[in-house]
C-alpha cells in the first residue's frame, strides 16, 4: 500500500496550513497533518506539525507534535494500520 499527500499547502481558517493523507487509489482522505508557526517580527519562524486521523465525518487529533512533515505523516499511516 502506498501513501501519497496534497501537493500544495491548503490554508486554514485558524491561520495554520494542512496537507491530507491518502491511500493509494483511495479517494477518501485517511487523516491530515497541519502545519504550525509561530515567531515575532524580526526573529526566527518556529514550525512544528501535528497529525489528524479521519473518524466518522471529523478529523480527530492524535497526541503529540512532530518536528517534520513525514514524521506526522507516519504517525498517521501507523494509526490507521494499527486500529
Amino acid at each position: 500500500m502506498s501513501i501519497i499527500y496534497d501537493e500544495e499547502w491548503l490554508p486554514s481558517l485558524d491561520g495554520t496550513h494542512t496537507k491530507r493523507i491518502y491511500r493509494d487509489g483511495d479517494p477518501l482522505a485517511i487523516g491530515r497533518v497541519r502545519l504550525w508557526q509561530n515567531g515575532e517580527e524580526g526573529e526566527l519562524t518556529r514550525e512544528w506539525f501535528t497529525a489528524e486521523r479521519w473518524s466518522t465525518g471529523r478529523y480527530v487529533p492524535l497526541e503529540g507534535e512532530h518536528a517534520n512533515f513525514l514524521e506526522a505523516a507516519g504517525r498517521i499511516v501507523f494509526y490507521t494500520a494499527t486500529h
